[in-house]
């Protein structure tokens, strides 16, 4: 086991094993694969019954013994989350108040976000049970379901609404309006490496064309700074930030959209769109594990891998079969500690 020093605190890199990566999906589709070139993928559905359990995101974290846990949230009124200590195995649904969208951990607390129609922000310190934090007094925040999480890996943290950004530097026990962008963007992800916040917005100024990242070096209102127009379509939905593997002061951000991607690897001060370079289109979802190895998730229980910090692309697995049938994958994550 190593550990790395970050943010002013030591955080735990559970590197000592091969990166064990976990995928989510519709209608109850759940993947697992291990190593760096992740080729060999097992598929099952949970809950067995996969009528209305489209599984939406998968966060790795620890319970409340500090041992690994994987919490997944569902598109489902009943089954909003569920954990597991064993991707390969079963899981523990929950059935709290309103659909979470993101899950994240972060220095001993699970923070999920989704809709506002519950005007809460649900925490948990074991990833099993969860507390609400009413947020009905925050300063412009809408009826739009949230979707974007971030943290530091220590109690700073944020979330992104419409085109404003929201943080919390006491664990989310208090939430306050960060940044107002003001240009009727949709802040789409977040994300946090070497000390700098990112939000991808797109269709700024209310056009379909306009895709930019958002970068921070505090959380201070008067530190963000945007992208040029990153050109990767408005229907982005999905970025990741990283450690470079080019300078351990820089990171890597990656944003993908069908099979095409905008990458910067000099933390979000310059980015280069990259057309057709994934193996598939539809994309979904992006991580890393910090070592220059990502995986993209895609539409048709397809996954795409990199090992070069995104230079290149290869097929992990075409047609994943949950069980019976492939699925559209939503989330992906390795068993490693935020931040990367």
């Amino acid at each position: 086991m190593t550990y790395k020093f970050q943010m002013n605190h030591w955080m735990e890199e559970l590197d000592s094993s091969p990166v064990q990566w976990g995928v989510v999906g519709e209608d109850g589709a759940v993947g697992y694969a291990t190593g760096s070139s992740p080729d060999t993928w097992t598929g099952y559905r949970s809950p067995n019954s996969s009528n209305s359990n489209d599984h939406t995101d998968i966060g790795y974290g620890k319970d409340g013994s500090g041992n690994g846990l994987w919490v997944r949230t569902t598109s489902n009124n009943n089954l909003e989350l569920a954990y597991s200590s064993d991707i390969t195995d079963s899981w523990t649904s929950v059935n709290v108040t309103g659909r979470r969208y993101n899950v994240k951990w972060s220095n001993n607390k699970w923070i999920a976000v989704g809709t506002t129609s519950q005007n809460d922000i649900l925490t948990s310190t074991d990833g099993a049970t969860w507390s609400s934090v009413d947020i009905t007094g925050l300063s412009g925040l809408s009826g739009t379901d949230i979707h974007a999480l971030a943290t530091d890996g220590g109690n700073n943290w944020i979330f992104g609404q419409d085109d404003r950004v929201y943080t919390s530097t006491d664990h989310g026990a208090n939430w306050s309006l960060l940044n107002d962008f003001d240009d009727s963007s949709m802040i789409r992800e977040a994300a946090y490496s070497n000390n700098k916040w990112y939000v991808m917005r797109t269709g700024i100024n209310g056009g379909s064309s306009v895709e930019k990242v958002g970068v921070a070096t505090s959380a201070s209102p008067a530190n963000w700074t945007d992208s040029a127009d990153i050109l990767i379509g408005n229907n982005a939905k999905a970025m990741f930030a990283s450690i470079s593997t080019g300078s351990a002061s820089e990171s890597t951000v990656i944003v993908v959209n069908s099979d095409d991607m905008a990458r910067s690897t000099d933390s979000g001060a310059n980015f280069t769109r990259t057309q057709n370079c994934l193996p598939f289109g539809s994309a979904n979802g992006i991580s890393s594990d910090g070592a220059g190895n990502w995986v993209v998730v895609h539409n048709g229980g397809d996954i795409s891998y990199s090992n070069d910090d995104g230079e290149t692309w290869s097929i992990a697995i075409e047609n994943l079969v949950f069980t019976s049938g492939t699925e559209a994958i939503k989330s992906v994550a390795p068993d490693k500690v935020l931040p990367l």
